[in-house]
């Protein structure tokens, strides 16, 4: 099994999130999917502004869209007829926004919210449950099938690195545990209230939750409890101290098996126990120990930020732009029948930049000798890139699809390793990134560092990446500057 670095954000009731499956409601009706175009080696030309002017007056129609790439994009597309807004600020990490009051009063007030979706913006969910009023959601992402890591992407860890990964993080944990009471049935079942640990005098964020149980006493001798449990989904650890463990969907009333279990001699505890679990509620019985207290701690192997949607960077493909061209495009129409010709033109326009974007990227990319194309990024959102224009990853600092994971030392030291194996040369980390561990990487490697790619936000108009079309030139450009020198 594959053992992933993942990070595990539990919240006051034990959401543990981050970029859970938070997809919204789909615009409605089939998307199509444009077929990539195949690239040829023609330079792209200069982004130009859509042309089709409205034949009508375009009623007051408020559009927002969470990232301001993806404003840009849908601006492509809306033209002279409306005008979108970003949400989130310029040089703001999307996985890491919190929404504030005036965020939430800016949705309210929206007609149409243009999000990226496949779990990407963590905080939808409950902003949508914040803000009143009704509104068209697009999903721009919305037929796009998410990514499959290719073969040595992934380190494996060993179970002797995972047990390490597991032991330091419950030396850690130990020092905050709470104490909480197990009921004695299934029907006064204690939920665990968890958090997200904000201890700052730890190297790594160590985000799983440590407790003492005390359990009751049964007629035989023996002690036992259930406790219910809240889970966002993915792969967790969930060690004890001793006796018997039986995890049960609240849901279903189906039991979870483990996938592995690991023996443990670290914080009070003897064994772990690695399982998949899905969203949703758990009871958790402990039975069988001879103690009247037991140490219980569940998180994620190794601090692996969990997406249920997987990979939902498609953008910095843009082939696959072309869908969100065509689902903005009919979410549009679908709000404004009047101006759906304006829509209809301005997407055929933009895909047109967007095929030419493509083969502008391939021809870039051609430049760079074969054995220099390999990637190792700050996180894990270069995928859908590399996999269009023939790039090997070799590894991430933070082996996440967010970047609101860490890596434990375990980690690091593997993909050290990697990247002196692969002979690579340069270290890719978007604007805003903290450099601290890939300086680091850097130190240990002699590897270069290019920090300043713009993947998840533009630059300000006076930047170099002030449109969606330039930040990728942009980015190309940096890249293969970069590789060229090899």
């Amino acid at each position: 099994m594959t053992h992933r670095i993942l990070t595990l954000a539990l919240t006051a009731v034990l959401f543990l999130s981050a970029c859970g499956d938070m997809r919204p409601a789909p615009a409605g009706g089939p998307t199509p999917s444009p077929a990539a175009p195949v690239p040829t080696a023609a330079p792209a030309a200069p982004t130009t502004a859509p042309t089709a002017s409205p034949t009508a007056l375009a009623p007051a129609i408020r559009v927002l869209a969470t990232q301001s790439f993806l404003a840009d994009i849908a601006q492509n597309v809306a033209g002279d007829r409306l005008t979108v807004e970003a949400l989130i600020p310029l040089g703001v990490d999307p996985h890491i926004f919190e929404p504030t009051p005036a965020d939430v009063r800016k949705v309210a007030d929206s007609d149409v919210l243009i999000v990226n979706g496949a779990g990407f913006e963590a905080f939808l969910e409950r902003l949508l449950e914040n803000a009143s009023g009704e509104r068209l959601v697009i999903e721009a992402s919305q037929g796009l099938t998410s990514r499959t890591a290719r073969e040595g992407e992934i380190a494996v860890m060993s179970p002797e690195e995972l047990t390490d990964v597991l032991c330091v993080e419950a030396a850690d944990l130990f020092l905050s545990a709470k104490e909480i009471t197990a009921g004695a049935d299934q029907t006064s079942a204690v939920e665990l209230v968890a958090h997200k640990e904000e201890d700052h005098a730890h190297d790594h964020d160590h985000s799983g939750t440590f407790w003492q149980v005390a359990l009751n006493r049964q007629a035989d001798g023996t002690y036992t409890g259930f406790l219910k449990w809240n889970a966002e989904g993915g792969e967790i650890a969930v060690a004890v101290s001793g006796g018997a463990l039986a995890m049960t969907s609240i849901e279903s009333g189906k039991a979870v098996e483990a996938e592995e279990t690991l023996t443990l001699a670290c914080s009070g505890l003897t064994r772990a126990m690695i399982m998949d679990v899905e969203k949703g509620e758990y009871l958790l019985a402990l039975s069988g120990l001879r103690e009247p207290k037991a140490t219980l701690m569940i998180t994620m192997p190794g601090g692996h930020h969990h997406h249920d949607e997987g990979d939902p960077h498609f953008w910095l493909d843009p082939t696959k732009v072309v869908t969100y061209v065509a689902n903005i495009r009919d979410g549009l129409m679908r709000v404004d029948p009047a101006g759906a010709e304006v829509y209809r033109t301005n997407a055929e326009r933009y895909i047109a930049q967007l095929n030419e974007l493509d083969r502008f990227i391939a021809a870039e990319v051609a430049k760079i000798p074969e054995a220099n194309r390999k990637l190792v990024t700050n996180h894990e959102s270069f995928g859908y890139f590399a996999d269009r224009y023939g790039f090997r990853i070799i590894g991430t600092i933070v082996p996440s699809v967010s970047t609101g994971a860490s890596p434990s030392a375990q980690q690091l030291a593997r993909l050290i390793e990697r990247v002196r194996e692969a002979a690579v040369k340069v270290i890719f980390l978007e604007t805003g990134a903290n450099p601290q561990l890939a300086e680091q990487l850097a130190r240990e490697t002699g590897i270069r560092v290019v920090s300043d790619l713009y993947t998840h936000s533009l630059s300000d108009a006076n930047g170099p990446a002030p449109t969606y079309l330039d930040m990728m030139r942009y980015n190309v450009k940096r890249i293969v500057e970069a590789l060229q020198q090899g």
